[in-house]
């Protein structure tokens, strides 16, 4: 038996850490994002976001553009992390599919954050990398050691 089936409490290890890192990317996504919107310009300093509303017209419609993705980045992860929570705690097959959704939105966007800001932003990227990729990797794993707990 792997470590990731072994049983802990109600669910084995590797349900435990995909939980963990459903609920450690929503927190991390609604503060990221929550805070782009609330301070721009901060959130530019910090290599969260790139494009300024001061700048020409090209520069202000990308800004425009990133603002309305951070918005949406808060809106419809939310529930998909809430009907993975649920699923999960139920031992529903929903709960794997919408975990195994949730979590690959851990591995694919810190991917895609690090090749646009390698350059300029290393610490923030190798932030990400560990505080998204790494545990949605592992969730990921988790849930597919595990696979056989949920109910189709």
């Amino acid at each position: 038996m792997s470590l990731l089936q072994k049983q802990m409490g109600k669910f084995p290890i590797g349900i435990w850490i995909a939980i963990a890192a459903i609920l450690l990317l929503t927190i991390i996504a609604w503060l990221g994002q929550l805070y782009s919107l609330l301070d721009w310009e901060g959130a530019i300093n910090l290599g969260l976001q790139n494009d300024r509303f001061d700048g020409d017209l090209a520069e202000q419609t990308w800004a425009l553009e990133s603002w309305g993705v951070a918005m949406a980045d808060m809106i419809w992860p939310f529930p998909l992390a809430i009907i993975a929570l649920i699923g999960i705690f139920k031992h529903k097959f929903y709960g794997m599919i919408a975990a195994f959704m949730e979590l690959a939105i851990g591995v694919y966007f810190p991917l895609f954050f690090a090749f646009q800001r390698w350059e300029l932003h290393l610490e923030t990227v190798i932030l990400a990398l560990l505080l998204w990729t790494l545990p949605s990797l592992l969730g990921i794993i988790g849930l597919w050691k595990n696979r056989r707990f949920f109910e189709i």
